[in-house]
């Protein structure tokens, strides 16, 4: 990219002015890595904020690309600016830029004031001239008769010098004085800015999280003066609140506009600024005008002299009627176009810029869009700096892979997986599962679950895995640690286990185990998705006694009618939910309802607009309702680590319904709609979206739902073939007592 002839006049107002100016407080100049952290967050403001990015066809991220080395070779302030100055015109937009060593945090520019002339005077005898730079602490209705009197008006809004409350004044004073000059009603647009109801997935179908505008509600101006078409022409220079009620008067043909330099709406659209270090700061515009910018005449900026040609200009212009004009002239602004961010799968070690806008990216989503990110262990705004050097190392697609993962975990949070990219599956960062489950029982990794026996011949439950290919399979789980995250300790040690088995799709392992006698095995079992998605054997119903025992794990959305149909006569309900439901919450809640509760959870997401970057949308999540019997007896829950997500949230739903007592250990901590971002190298990184919390406002996440009564499995007891949950369940609710319960059925 070559340095535009602005960023070139920029960098040399930057040493110009300096020298007579008051300068700026003293400040360090940034490390280079420094001033790649304030790039990084700057890109993220622009990209997330900016209304440009919404609908136009603007490459941001070649854009950073391109600044990263310039940025990087810059030796002082003034060619840091102008670095920086380029990448933002890729925007095209003066109001997004960096901000010249004279002007003031609110954007105002110290020069030279203007003598200002008499509100109001005579030009040509019959145009009058309001200089609403005089109308501070006057009555504008004064001005009336005037008005009435004159063949033209011209109305000078320059604000050169002008501090920032006298600028206020003059935008005032035009309020109060439009209506004296429109002969038709004015119909004045609003603003638009860009509206992120949390983060729009980018690679999932079904999300509820939306990007859209923002429009605020414009302004109708009835006329109140005599009603009489007359040129009107409004003077403005680079300093001027560029009005949009003026700025629409020209676009329907009732006034004329004379400018000193380009219209820039940049005084009057909403903008945040971003310190850049030493001294520097980018002003970002947030929201857009739909209103052409156009001027009948263009001077350029200068000084004043006692030849006022800008006023000659305008009192040209007052010969002749303005250019007659429509409403439908007002531009009519595109509408939101939502695009993914593009992979660049075939990037599988990107080269250092893409490895960078891979941090920027990945950093800036969650800054702006995690709902959790007050609960993590450690500062993310630190993690930028932290972790822009190793991703500049990260030397071959392997690192780059596992330094991502790096990034990842500081997302602690059960939902915060990554998919994509080979090296993840190589090393079961991701890849699939091994067609069995392990959980931790009495420090030792413990066989519960087998989905799929044909593909793991010889694995049974109740064994420990001792070794992974021959090495003890505690390597594996240490050699993981840094690339595996969770909402809480159970539920990461679990989620290790699961890592360590898994690889590629089709691949083969051999694990190392012993039985309840101790005797000792290899076996050999192959990863394949469809051992994952084969059906649960066994029926998810069963009565114990007068005690009704539903497998929420087994259980299908088409079952549960006929499982209550068979429960109505049981004294207690038992739902096991140590492990994912199949979406049966719509159809089980309304049958448990015994207190008619209408709300089941609260929900957060974050909100980005121009407003804010800290807000939320928060609203109760309504119980699903349907006209069945509501099931009146006593009902647990049985849950562990294993209980994550949509279990978890059947959980919540269920305490509110009819206080269902939970049984067992602490879930998972992980709750809320997932959504995900994408990163070069073809890398997926799904997060949850969605802050979930009790009817009472308590925390979920992080925290799980709390068993009222304890009770965690031993190795022996399920070598021995019982469910000491379940056992621990009907001894509560007041059944045989121990022994009674079975464990679950097998494949």
């Amino acid at each position: 990219m070559r340095t535009s002839l602005p960023t070139l006049i920029l960098a040399l107002g930057l040493a110009a002015t300096t020298a007579v100016a008051a300068p700026p407080p003293a400040e360090s100049f940034p490390s280079r890595e420094e001033r790649l952290a304030h790039l990084g967050r700057l890109w993220g403001q622009v990209r997330y904020r900016h209304p440009y990015l919404a609908y136009k066809d603007i490459d941001w991220d070649a854009a950073l690309v391109a600044a990263i080395p310039k940025v990087e070779a810059a030796k002082d302030r003034a060619s840091y600016a102008a670095a920086v100055q380029d990448l933002l015109e890729e925007l095209r937009d003066p109001a997004t830029r960096i901000l010249r060593p004279d002007e003031q945090q609110d954007g105002s520019t110290k020069s030279p004031s203007t003598p200002s002339r008499e509100l109001r005077s005579w030009e040509a005898k019959d145009v009058l001239v309001l200089d609403l730079r005089a109308s501070r602490g006057r009555n504008v209705q004064e001005l009336r008769p005037d008005i009435s009197k004159a063949k033209a008006v011209i109305v000078d809004l320059r604000a050169r010098g002008l501090a920032p409350e006298t600028q206020a004044a003059m935008t005032q004073a035009l309020g109060d004085l439009l209506p004296l000059l429109l002969s038709q009603e004015l119909e004045v647009p609003g603003q638009r800015s860009v509206f992120h109801s949390g983060y729009r997935a980018q690679t999932r179908s079904i999300s509820g999280f939306t990007t859209s505008f923002l429009s605020t509600a414009g302004e109708r101006i009835s006329p109140k003066g005599d009603g009489k078409a007359r040129p009107v022409i409004f003077l403005l220079d680079d300093q001027s609140d560029l009005d949009p009620r003026a700025l629409t008067m020209k676009a329907v043909g009732l006034a004329q506009i004379v400018t000193e330099g380009r219209l820039d709406d940049g005084t009057v659209v909403e903008k945040t600024q971003v310190e850049l270090g030493a001294g520097l700061t980018a002003s970002v515009r947030l929201s857009e005008l739909g209103i052409p910018m156009r001027a009948d005449a263009v001077l350029p900026k200068r000084a004043r002299s006692e030849k006022d040609e800008t006023l000659l200009k305008a009192l040209e212009l007052a010969r002749k009627p303005a250019k007659k004009g429509k409403a439908r002239d007002l531009d009519l602004l595109p509408p939101a176009r939502w695009q993914a961010d593009r992979q660049y799968a075939d990037m599988l070690h990107p080269s250092r810029e893409y490895r960078l806008l891979a941090l920027f990216r990945a950093w800036n989503v969650i800054h702006f869009f995690y709902p959790y990110k007050h609960l993590l262990d450690r500062d993310w705004d630190a993690a930028l700096t932290t972790f822009l050097p190793r991703f500049e190392k990260a030397n071959g697609a392997a690192e780059y892979a596992l330094v991502v993962a790096e990034l990842s975990k500081l997302v602690q949070d059960g939902h915060t997986t990554l998919r994509g990219h080979p090296e993840l599956d190589k090393r079961g960062i991701s890849g699939t599962s091994a067609p069995f489950e392990l959980m931790e029982l009495d420090g030792q990794p413990v066989v519960m679950e087998v989905w799929d026996a044909e593909a793991a011949p010889g694995i049974v439950r109740g064994q420990v895995v001792e070794t992974l290919d021959g090495k003890p399979l505690a390597e594996r789980l240490k050699a993981l640690e840094p690339y595996v995250t969770a909402s809480s300790p159970a539920h990461l040690r679990h989620r290790l286990l699961e890592r360590a088995l898994a690889g590629p799709e089709g691949s083969q392992a051999t694990v190392g185990v012993r039985d309840a006698s101790g005797q000792r095995k290899q076996v050999r079992f192959t990863r394949s998705q469809k051992s994952l998605q084969k059906p649960r054997k066994g029926e998810p119903y069963r009565l114990m006694g007068t005690i009704a025992y539903v497998d929420l794990t087994r259980l299908q959305a088409s079952q549960v009618a006929t499982v209550f149909d068979k429960a109505k006569g049981a004294s207690a309900l038992v739902l096991d939910m140590r492990g994912a439901p199949n979406g049966t919450a719509s159809s089980l809640v309304p049958y448990l309802n015994t207190r008619k509760a209408r709300y089941g959870a609260v929900f957060e997401r974050n909100l980005v607009s121009a407003d804010e970057t800290n807000g939320r949308h928060k609203f109760l999540q309504e119980l699903p309702r349907a006209r069945v019997p509501v099931y009146p007896g006593k009902t647990v829950m049985l849950v562990d680590e294993r209980a994550s997500g949509e279990a978890e949230h059947l959980g919540l739903l269920l305490e509110a319904a009819n206080g269902a007592t939970f049984i067992g250990s602490p879930s998972a901590g992980t709750n809320g709609e997932l959504t995900d971002l994408v990163l070069p190298g073809g890398i997926t990184m799904t997060f949850t979206g969605h802050d979930v919390r009790h009817l009472d406002g308590r925390q979920l996440q992080r925290v799980g739902l709390r068993p009222q009564v304890f009770v965690r499995p031993t190795l022996a007891g399920i070598q021995a073939g019982r469910d000491e949950v379940l056992d621990r369940a009907i001894e509560y609710l007041g059944g045989a007592g121990p022994g009674m319960a079975v464990a679950r059925d097998t494949p």
